[in-house]
């Protein structure tokens, strides 16, 4: 099949290409820097050039492509220039099925998230869950207004399935749960934070496979992509239990979190740099996230790993590649 990837310099994104070109797909990417257009196309991809926000830079490249995964956003709890989550997310997406609606893909497969759908403290977010409006972060809300407006695209006969997955996490994850995982691990995180908030952890390889059956999905479908909903007090006692450690009993205080937060954007107001605790990431992870994928399960007999088993492999990994001190 002949597939077009964005988003493939991403965390999914290089696990999904490699993936399709596995299974004997023809494996398209759209990327933005020279450079990874170079090293995609030495690792034998089809590469375009283009950027999401401009609309000219889309033409045709649609052109022989039979399935459209799109991936590609920004996700991160801080930018210097918030209107890129906007501009990026939302304003890329509709350029992207702007050009789609003139073309004859048989499906498009959107990779949205758990915070589009996001639920008030103590409820689980299903497929039918409409976000309340209580944005913790500029991500969040444009998740949410990314899937308004695929909502009307379906409406108007694109072959879209949307996924939302959860707090993804496994083998090259450096991102803000990786480096914890690591943090604790080593020893350099000495204290819980927000025991009693909720992670809708998945597994990378369930979020792969899921992908690769959502090209058999019907055009229309959602679903929630999550292994399991586990408090973070839970994943530091886990992590422990793994490397045979003592538990860590200590709670850092959520009030001077907070004020390490806005001391740290207050630094990077100046030096425009990514603060080491942005706000907006505090923020979510003491409102914390729960989302069922029972749907999945049912309908598509999907399988999630558990949370014992992503951090037990994923600890593996990390120091299988020495990023854990023995």
């Amino acid at each position: 099949m002949k597939t077009l990837v964005t988003g493939a310099t991403g965390y999914i994104g290089p696990f999904l290409i490699n993936r399709l070109k596995k299974d004997g797909h023809e494996v398209s990417v759209l990327v933005r820097k020279k450079d990874d257009f170079d090293r995609l196309k030495s690792e034998g991809f089809n590469c375009l050039l283009g950027d999401l926000t401009d609309k000219e830079s889309l033409n045709g490249i649609f052109d022989n492509i039979e399935v459209l995964f799109h991936l590609a956003n920004i996700a991160s709890w801080w930018l210097p220039r918030k209107q890129d989550y906007y501009d990026i997310n939302v304003g890329g997406t509709i350029n992207l099925l702007e050009e789609a609606k003139d073309s004859n893909l048989a499906k498009i497969i959107y990779t949205s998230s758990v915070a589009a759908i996001r639920q008030p403290k103590g409820i689980v977010a299903t497929e039918t869950s409409i976000h309340q409006g209580d944005f913790e972060s500029d991500y969040s809300k444009s998740k949410y207004l990314v899937e308004k407006e695929i909502d009307k695209y379906k409406n108007l006969g694109l072959p879209i399935v949307t996924l939302n997955p959860g707090v993804v996490t496994g083998p090259h994850d450096f991102k803000s749960f990786g480096q914890t995982l690591i943090g604790i691990a080593n020893g350099k995180i000495k204290s819980k934070f927000f025991p009693e908030s909720y992670v809708p952890l998945v597994y990378i390889d369930d979020v792969i496979d899921i992908l690769i059956n959502a090209l058999d999905i019907e055009a229309g479908k959602k679903y929630i992509v999550v292994g399991e909903n586990i408090k973070i007090g839970d994943i530091f006692d886990k992590v422990c239990k793994i490397l045979n450690r003592e538990k860590i009993d200590k709670v850092t205080p959520e009030i001077f979190l907070l004020m390490l937060a806005y001391f740290s954007e207050s630094v990077s107001f100046l030096t425009r740099k990514r603060p080491f605790l942005p706000i907006d990431g505090l923020k979510a992870i003491e409102i914390g996230a729960t989302a069922s994928a029972q749907k999945s399960i049912d309908e598509l007999g999907f399988k999630y790993l558990n949370a014992d088993q992503i951090l037990a492999k994923s600890i593996e990994w990390y120091k299988k590649n020495n990023y854990i001190n023995n």
